[in-house]
């Protein structure tokens, strides 16, 4: 069809003749089905034929000198501009197909598939000549087929559903309104989403769904940066615990007028049926090789009034296996096959061409290396004012489409075998209730006999709604889908069959439209959901069980939450509410108890028609629950006792529920003694380790008061670190005695200015600030509910601490706070020499130090005293340092409630 870069096509050219030629061009490309046309270097029309002025609607002598845009989009011509260029720059010319579509002058859009080549003279580009063929040309052969396949498709269609989901953005980008079908997409919660950032949505919550978050994330990013114009393409959801996978499609505009002018407006449609079915078609087109090829390769040739060849084109070449200078000059009667020579079939079509102007024909022909393929031929002859010029002849490889022929015959027999099989029970209906077509499932379903397809019709049978209410005609799914136009999906209906049972029933119904839209028949299918309907009875039956425990427990929950109730009369409410979640309330009596406490029910007897459940808490105190019935015999075959399964299950779950509030009230009352007798440990330590310590430092001292004289150096260097150790030591049990204090020696809570507490500890270490020469600044601190004494000592360490550890430089030390949602961060900076982050949990620590006290003064309970006083107010404390970085040690602390 195409003639590469760089040679001469001698189909369009002739060295002798020009006229001659360009005459026998004409004719040629007239007696071609497809159009053909041929284009200048600046891409205006030169030569079309017959075909191309009928598609498009134009006259020849319109089209001529008008660029190829005039007929095809600006985009298309754009692309067949750059393909040309690409070609040319390459030296190559591919026999490539382009997808196009034609404009024509009625405004109707018609699909094409293109294929062209260069014309190159010399080296220097003269144009392009094309082939361009509509896409839903199909063979004759086919016409015949049966229209199972547009039925096949319209039922496979049935299951097709589309949602849009929508984003409406305001001028700043941010959600002002979202629909349910966005939620259900993409996994956000309205409340938490209206209002947002778009951007910021996308990142923190959309793009973990997506499985190309990035190309997603930064394709709807772009149209925030230029809020220009209409953005559209195809995106994947992932699957989630809560959310489906699907194809989506992305449409969106800037929003030009009203409120939320200069904002934008997304929508996202469902396109997974699609996508399902664009994978189904192609896997179809693949197994049944689709009669519609991409663009048939055509063998061109001229003949001589005596048949005998006189051009030869590369299309021809590949069909028929001669080149050029094999066949050039013989008679085109090679091409037959024996048979068809002797019975004089060549000359037969030269003669009818002659006398009719064209012929067509079909059969077998014989190619160069001796093999055969089934060619359809067209033989038009050429005429100088009635005077015989020669023939113009087109062949077409058709072997591929007798063989796609004859399988589809044998798929399309497979398929209705397959129809029938189907547990589905399938019919297309025609608007007036009778059947074109139906299975025998659908007789079954419906409880018709089937012999004959045309017996069913819509008004057949007597048809009930999901309550139970007659379906008149017109309300039936089949006649809503005639009167307007829209698929009814999954409509449930009953049916009372002839043996007296009733038979549920799902049905899908979906139309087949004419080219304007308007229903011609509609496929109706039909699923036997009885086993499904009946399952959903019996789940509802024991959904309504499960809310009853589920009530039960509930409440159980709430009465043990409400907080130290005695056990007495927490077990007096709970056995009082115990026999409403029994079946028969009014026959049943309770009792209950923990250890030596117990409460029943006024009619608590012993009865042989009981359940019970026993458990023990962790100190072994024993739980019972025990629940009779009186007055009544067993009321289930299964029971035990006169209860149902799910009645023991319901003491069994109320008695682990009891055991684990005790559990924890036991837990904590052990917590509590424990936390006491610490205490008392840690204060009589402290204090009876008091009286020793002033004994030594008392002796300590007088030694040195009486014997100062006598002691040489060593002596009172030793007596200087046993006085120095007494102190420490006597600091040590004061820290110790402070840290075991903090939760029951602090003083109530009340409002705390920390400005006036920080005034307070800066004026406290004022000659210890002027000693370091330390500068020391603090922002507005705020005003907190705590314990003043404490929140000064935990100021008072920090400082100390920055101060201490400053280093060689005069002390730099900063006080700031900042809130951060229901709390504030109080930070103390200073520049010092810092700490290891691995230190950073160890500082915290009883009696920690990182340094040696000839270092550092110091008893290393400092800081983990500011932890527990932190604690105490609710909150945390921690460091964040580097060696020689300094240190800046913060801590929460709740805001204040105004």
């Amino acid at each position: 069809m195409s003639d590469p870069v760089g040679t001469d096509n001698e189909l369009f050219r002739s060295r002798d003749d020009e006229s001659e030629s360009l005459r026998r061009c004409l004719t040629l490309v007239n007696t071609i089905d497809d159009g053909v046309y041929q284009l200048d270097t600046e891409g205006r029309f030169v030569a079309v034929n017959d075909a191309i002025v009928d598609a498009t609607g134009y006259a020849r002598d319109d089209l001529l000198g008008q660029h190829v845009s005039a007929v095809v989009e600006d985009a298309d011509a754009r692309r067949l501009e750059r393909e040309t260029r690409d070609r040319l720059e390459s030296g190559a010319d591919p026999s490539t197909t382009f997808n196009l579509v034609i404009e024509t002058a009625a405004g109707d859009r018609i699909p094409c598939e293109l294929r062209f080549s260069l014309l190159v003279e010399g080296g220097e580009l003269e144009g392009t000549v094309g082939v361009v063929r509509t896409v839903d040309e199909h063979d004759r052969a086919n016409d015949q087929l049966p229209s199972i396949w547009r039925t096949n498709d319209s039922i496979s269609s049935v299951i097709n559903e589309a949602n849009v989901g929508v984003f409406v953005l305001d001028d700043e980008f941010d959600v002002v309104w979202i629909n349910d079908t966005i939620e259900e997409y993409f996994g956000v919660d309205r409340s938490e989403a209206i209002g947002r950032d778009k951007s910021s949505l996308i990142r923190e919550t959309i793009r973990n769904h997506l499985a190309d978050p990035e190309t997603f994330t930064e394709t709807v990013l772009a149209t925030y940066e230029d809020n220009t114009y209409v953005e559209q393409f195809e995106c994947r959801i992932t699957a989630g615990d809560d959310r489906e996978e699907r194809w989506l499609e992305h449409r969106s505009k800037p929003i030009e007028s009203g409120r939320y002018a200069g904002g934008r407006v997304e929508l996202y449609y469902d396109i997974t049926d699609r996508k399902e079915a664009q994978r189904a078609r192609q896997e179809s087109e693949r197994r049944f090789q689709t009669l519609v090829d991409t663009v048939e390769e055509y063998g061109i040739f001229m003949l001589d009034t005596e048949g005998r060849v006189i051009s030869w084109n590369e299309g021809a070449e590949r069909i028929h296996g001669y080149s050029s200078a094999e066949i050039l000059g013989e008679h085109f009667s090679r091409f037959y096959t024996e048979a068809a020579r002797a019975d004089g079939i060549p000359e037969d079509n030269l003669a009818r061409a002659r006398d009719a102007g064209t012929v067509e024909d079909e059969g077998w022909r014989v190619r160069e290396d001796g093999s055969t393929f089934w060619a359809d031929a067209t033989i038009t002859a050429i005429y100088d004012e009635d005077t015989l010029q020669g023939y113009a002849k087109v062949t077409r490889d058709m072997t591929q489409r007798r063989e796609r022929e004859q399988r589809l015959r044998r798929e399309y027999e497979l398929t209705d075998q397959i129809l029938e099989a189907s547990p589905v029970g399938i019919a297309v209906v025609n608007p007036d209730g009778s059947a074109a077509r139906a299975n025998e499932r659908m007789g079954e379903l419906l409880d018709l006999p089937m012999d004959d397809a045309s017996v069913y019709t819509t008004a057949q049978q007597d048809i009930y709604d999901a309550n139970g209410e007659f379906l008149p005609l017109e309300e039936r799914p089949v006649s809503r889908v005639f009167d307007t136009g829209a698929p009814v999906i999954d409509r449930e209906i009953l049916l009372e069959r002839s043996d007296g049972q009733r038979q549920w029933l799902s049905i899908n119904a979906r139309p087949i439209t004419d080219e304007r839209g308007t229903p011609e028949q509609v496929v109706e299918t039909a699923t036997d959901i009885t086993d499904l309907k009946e399952l959903a009875e019996r789940r509802k039956r024991e959904l309504t069980e499960r809310e009853k425990e589920l009530a039960a427990v509930q409440l159980v929950t709430n009465l043990l939450e409400t907080g130290d109730q005695p056990t007495d009369e927490l077990l007096r409410e709970f056995v009082t509410t115990l026999p409403q979640f029994f079946q028969h309330p009014e026959r049943t009596a309770a009792r209950v108890s923990v250890g030596d406490v117990d409460a029943t029910t006024g009619a608590y007897a012993p009865s042989d028609q009981r359940i019970t459940a026993s458990s023990r808490t962790v100190n072994e105190t024993p739980i019972t629950i025990d629940v009779v019935f009186h007055e009544g015999d067993a009321r289930s075959a299964n029971d035990t006792g006169g209860f149902f399964d799910e009645e023991q299950e319901l003491i069994e779950t109320l008695a682990t529920l009891l055991k684990l509030n005790f559990d924890r009230n036991e837990y904590i009352d052990d917590l509590q003694e424990s936390n006491k007798r610490l205490e008392q440990f840690a204060y009589a330590a402290s204090h009876d380790l008091q009286e020793p310590l002033r004994m030594i430092s008392s002796y300590l001292q007088l030694i040195e008061r009486r014997y100062a004289e006598e002691l040489d150096d060593d002596g009172e260097e030793f007596l200087a670190y046993a006085v120095d150790g007494a102190e420490r030591m006597r600091e040590m049990i004061d820290g110790l005695l402070a840290y075991s204090r903090v939760e029951t020696r602090g003083d109530p809570f009340e409002r705390i200015d920390l400005d006036t507490v920080l005034a307070d500890v800066l004026e406290d270490l004022r000659l210890s600030i002027e000693d370091h020469d330390a500068e020391i600044t603090a922002d507005s601190l705020p005003t907190v509910e705590g314990d003043a004494s404490q929140l000064r000592q935990v100021f008072q360490n920090l400082l100390d601490n920055a101060l201490e550890y400053s280093g060689d430089e005069p002390p730099r030390v900063h006080v700031g706070a900042e809130r951060n949602g229901n709390e504030w961060i109080v930070s103390v900076r200073d520049e010092g020499i810092g700490i290891a982050p691995d230190d950073g949990d160890r500082v915290f620590e009883v009696f920690q130090r990182l340094h040696t006290h000839d270092e550092h003064a110091g008893t290393g309970i400092g800081l983990a005293l500011c932890q527990r006083i932190i604690e105490r107010h609710g909150g945390e404390i921690w460091v964040e340092s580097e060696p020689g970085e300094g240190a800046t040690f913060s801590f929460t602390i709740p805001v204040l409630d105004e």
